[in-house]
């Protein structure tokens, strides 16, 4: 039977206990004794590592580890405590979340910060040094705000959120629960929206919002941008990586994957489980499909279907966009056959 991780409190796990806790089961010894999560080159005695391949199997049994986390297909002869699971690196990121400790995390609001009268301010919120809190805004209970964040007025942020040094969340922000936000990120600062005549370029006021559901983790130095009217989106459980622009009305679906450099242009839509490799860029107005995967460097430009792997610029079907690369790799050695055939062509000519 499996246990939440609010009945595992401690700072040491029996084996059966982490076992209980993800799902799986004890090879060995159930009752040895683990204090921390450790990479195999980094494990330790009474650390837990793990081993999703035959590779590092061998590897972890030379480690120090005490705990070994492992497939439940894999045969195995070993000494070592086994933890056999479906998934290992996933009962891997469950069990390290366990010896994780908030940073930040103290329960206390500095004198130093300046917090306006009218924001209601949660239990055991940590907040420090130089934190700006604006008009009516909330803060949910256990959040914490890191040094130098600024929040503005009319902001709601939810419970057990972590908002690392100098983030700011600009008015009429609205972020869920557990959210993490990484350092000088930016939510809800103003879209790039113009109106262009002969006289110049006229701002269009951005008078929407962000929106960040709950379980959303965000890198640093991302920006979200507010909606020009309306929300920009952000979905329940979607992971953002570091420098990542994300434009005005955009509308991301929950449990999405979006890598460092990504540039999002206004008002697309990206469905559920989408995955946005490095430095993908996509055009405004467009709709990614659930579960498309856009690899590295791809120049996404036209809607996609579900399930849709793309690459190149523009991108297209993978499988195709790889022959056409192996075709242009060739180019060279074609052009010189093409050279070599009209110079036999050109002679058999000149001899009729």
């Amino acid at each position: 039977m499996k246990v939440s991780s609010s009945e595992l409190k401690n700072s040491e796990y029996t084996a059966a206990e982490l076992a209980d806790y993800v799902g799986g089961r004890i090879i060995g010894d159930r009752d040895i004794r683990v204090n921390s999560a450790r990479g195999i080159d980094e494990a330790e005695k009474n650390s837990i590592t793990f081993a999703d391949n035959k590779k590092f199997f061998k590897k972890a049994l030379n480690s120090a580890a005490d705990l070994i986390i492992v497939p439940d297909e894999m045969e195995f002869k070993t000494e070592k405590t086994l933890l056999l699971t479906e998934n290992p690196r996933t009962a891997y990121a469950k069990i390290a979340s366990l010896f994780f400790k908030t940073p930040y995390k103290n329960g206390k609001i500095s004198g130093k910060a300046v917090i306006a009268e009218t924001a209601c301010i949660g239990k055991n919120v940590s907040i420090h040094p130089g934190v700006f809190i604006g008009e009516n805004t909330v803060i949910g209970e256990g959040t914490v705000i890191a040094p130098g964040t600024v929040i503005a007025e009319n902001v709601e942020i939810g419970r057990n959120c972590l908002l690392h040094p100098t983030v700011t969340v600009e008015r009429g922000s609205i972020i869920g629960d557990n959210v993490t936000i990484e350092a000088s990120t930016v939510i809800g600062s103003d879209g790039y929206g113009y109106a262009s005549d002969s006289e110049g370029h006229h701002k269009i006021p951005q008078l929407g919002n962000v929106v960040i559901e709950s379980e959303v983790e965000i890198g640093a130095n991302v920006t979200i941008d507010r909606g020009t009217s309306g929300s920009t989106i952000v979905g329940r459980g979607t992971k953002i990586d570091n420098l990542v622009q994300i434009a005005h009305n955009v509308k991301i679906g929950p449990e999405c994957l979006i890598v460092a450099q990504v540039g999002i242009s206004g008002s697309t839509v990206i469905k559920k489980r989408t995955t946005l490799a490095g430095q993908v860029g996509v055009v405004g107005h467009i709709t990614l499909a659930e579960k498309t995967t856009a690899a590295a460097r791809s120049m996404v430009t036209s809607d996609t279907k579900k399930g849709d792997f793309i690459s190149g610029a523009p991108a297209q079907n993978h499988r195709q966009e790889l022959k056409e690369r192996a075709l242009l790799r060739r180019l060279p050695n074609l052009q010189e056959r093409v050279k070599n055939l009209e110079k036999k062509l050109a002679e058999l000519e000149k001899n009729n």
